[in-house]
């Protein structure tokens, strides 16, 4: 009796096994999400490419910022410090004995001599300062470029690191730092060195040598 029981059970039990839905296999099946193919070289393209239109993006406002303001300066071709149009009294853009822009590093140095007269350095300030532009980095660069020619600014960098002589410690970047703080007074001493290091550095690439592609670096 006993036996039949327990063949009886096993064989229900089977059954039961036959008609239940084998629910692990098909949650399997239906849940499993498709596997797409990874390409991270291609995201990493992408990824390169965005950085260099967001480059490409800001060099381009800027550039804009830059026609906008030659256009209304031609229109009111005059600007003196703290962005207000129109001379400043008493100055006149031939106010200094230093011819500018300094070809060379022999009258380099002696236009550091001419500096360190009080009267000479106030002059050049005030001469600087008339530049203006359409943010503090735009008129630091606006000074820069008729203060210096190229080559004579191949042979600084802001430190003086290798061979080249430490922009930051003469009298011209002190009187470019005074100018541009007329202009803006929140300008940190970081700003200007950050706008002169970049300006320094891309000296020879305007002078005619190695092309840099900076976008892609």
């Amino acid at each position: 009796m006993l036996g039949y029981c327990s063949t009886s059970n096993t064989s229900h039990f089977q059954e039961e096994q036959k008609l239940q839905p084998n629910i692990a296999g098909s949650s399997s099946r239906q849940y499993t999400p498709h596997s797409r193919p990874q390409h991270p070289q291609n995201d990493l393209s992408i990824e390169k490419m965005t950085t260099m239109l967001a480059e490409v993006v800001v060099v381009v406002k800027e550039m804009s910022r830059d026609v906008q303001f030659i256009k209304s300066e031609l229109a009111d071709a005059r600007f003196t410090p703290g962005g207000h149009r129109g001379p400043a009294p008493g100055t006149t853009l031939e106010m200094t004995p230093i011819d500018l822009p300094i070809m060379n590093e022999d009258n380099f140095n002696e236009a550091e001599s001419s500096l360190k007269n009080e009267s000479v350095c106030q002059s050049m300030i005030a001469r600087l300062a008339l530049v203006g532009g359409t943010s503090s980095d735009s008129m630091i660069r606006r000074m820069l470029s008729p203060a210096l020619t190229n080559s004579l600014a191949c042979h600084f960098n802001w430190a003086g690191k290798g061979n080249k002589q430490p922009f930051s410690r003469t009298v011209m970047q002190d009187c470019m730092f005074a100018a541009a703080r007329q202009f803006d007074r929140k300008l940190s001493y970081l700003d200007l060195s950050n706008t002169v290091k970049k300006w320094l550095r891309c000296a020879p690439e305007r002078e005619g040598g190695i092309t840099r592609t900076l976008l892609f670096h």
